[in-house]
């Protein structure tokens, strides 16, 4: 088409304005602006397909769990290559009292007792005009504290809310990577929601 435009100029010579050229022209940059932005939403929907996969895996993983030994060992491993992230903990507000006894220590640091309000405070980090149950960030110095045992710098972070046995106990589950980008505010959070609950429904198997 713009072969066939470009010869019609020729043509018409250099006094006459074609105005199909300069139709043509704008259409171009239409179709290119376009084709942008249908790679960006095909691109969005598969990104969006390998979320939804990796979560159903990951639930799939949490069922064959038969313990906590099984699960806190799911969280070394297994589920870290599934969700494709560097560490995964699990923080479970013990009873007053109950501090020490709570949970055993060699669970630590993947699952881990801490004293109570403990979880909203970190997930807020001391911001209660914004209380939230779900928080996806950069690291702060609270994050490096809390993953300080882990061999890789994490630089971002995605802490989700527990409630365990209707907010008899609270809790909390940290993803880190090391990657700045891999959680940023305002991603989807279903996805992370939808494998917090699951988690909550193990947990209270063997926890509560």
């Amino acid at each position: 088409m713009e072969s066939l435009l470009t010869a019609t100029d020729i043509k018409l010579g250099n006094n006459v304005v074609d105005l199909r050229n300069v139709a043509m022209s704008r259409l171009t940059h239409k179709l290119g602006e376009l084709e942008g932005t249908h790679k960006s939403v095909v691109a969005a929907a598969y990104q969006n397909l390998l979320g939804t996969k990796q979560i159903h895996q990951a639930v799939i993983e949490l069922m064959s769990m038969n313990n906590l030994d099984q699960f806190v060992l799911s969280l070394k491993s297994d589920l870290l290559k599934i969700l494709n992230v560097d560490c995964i903990f699990i923080l479970v507000e013990s009873p007053v009292g109950l501090e020490s006894d709570f949970l055993p220590t060699h669970y630590n640091p993947h699952v881990q007792s801490v004293i109570p309000g403990f979880v909203n405070t970190y997930i807020n980090q001391g911001n209660e005009t914004k209380a939230s149950k779900i928080k996806l960030r950069q690291a702060t110095s609270a994050t490096d504290q809390l993953f300080e045992n882990v061999s890789v710098k994490i630089a971002s972070e995605a802490c989700i809310e527990l409630n365990l046995n209707n907010n008899v106990t609270i809790g909390m589950i940290a993803f880190g990577s090391s990657d700045a980008n891999f959680f940023e505010p305002g991603q989807g959070t279903d996805l992370l929601k939808f494998f917090a609950c699951a988690c909550e429904k193990m947990l209270e198997r063997w926890i509560t």
